[in-house]
């Protein structure tokens, strides 16, 4: 429920999650020992392109990657512009990308 309805953003750098004053989020929050403002992973949560905190909302092929793009990023794509430099972790990870499948190997 958190990450599904929780409010995103960034600061000080950092993606957060947070409630946005609801109290069904506060609630959810609460349980999970979470104060308002909580700092998530930046792996997973925000776009695959180095320096981009915003939410990744699509996961798409670019080239030789698999990669999770925010809406900025995955104009890029669309407008077959060149590919930015990709974060560290995203790289690692595709390089652990089974070349038939196409499955993850971790």
């Amino acid at each position: 429920m958190v990450f599904q309805f929780g409010y995103r953003g960034v600061k000080d750098g950092r993606p957060i999650i947070s409630t946005g004053g609801l109290s069904a989020l506060e609630s959810a929050f609460m349980v999970l020992g979470w104060s308002d403002n909580h700092e998530i992973p930046e792996c997973g949560n925000t776009c695959d392109v180095d320096g981009c905190m915003q939410e990744s909302n699509v996961g798409t092929p670019w080239g030789d990657m698999y990669l999770r793009l925010c809406p900025d990023h995955f104009r890029l794509l669309i407008d077959k512009r060149e590919r930015p430099k990709i974060k560290w972790y995203a790289v690692d990870r595709e390089s652990k990308r089974d070349p038939v499948t196409g499955f993850l190997n971790e």
